[in-house]
């Protein structure tokens, strides 16, 4: 439970910079802000996600070496988690898009 409590808030503190630059760069005459592009494209494509992979993939193999698992599920477990998270991002992103009044 501890492992999923710790991945869990990882995982809300990196959602919070796509959905802050979706909400602070998006005004009525120019809705569609910024969020997907951090979470896709900048500064080069899937920079975001692959240092929010990597974050999860080392949080998961820390957490498997100071129990005594072994570092190989620690880092699948890191990769799963980072697929789920990038589905809620993706998907949450989305959402506020849609909410501010911009077309996918």
């Amino acid at each position: 439970m501890e492992r999923f409590s710790v991945n869990g808030v990882l995982a809300l503190i990196a959602l919070v910079v796509p959905l802050a630059a979706e909400y602070s760069t998006a005004n009525p005459n120019h809705v569609p802000g910024t969020g997907f592009s951090v979470l896709l494209y900048e500064p080069v494509d899937f920079a975001y996600v692959l240092l929010i992979t990597v974050c999860f993939v080392v949080l998961n193999i820390r957490y498997s070496v100071k129990h005594g698992r072994p570092t190989s599920g620690g880092a699948l477990l890191g990769v799963a988690y980072s697929a789920l998270w990038f589905l809620m991002a993706f998907l949450a992103v989305g959402q506020l898009h849609l909410w501010l009044g911009g077309k996918l």
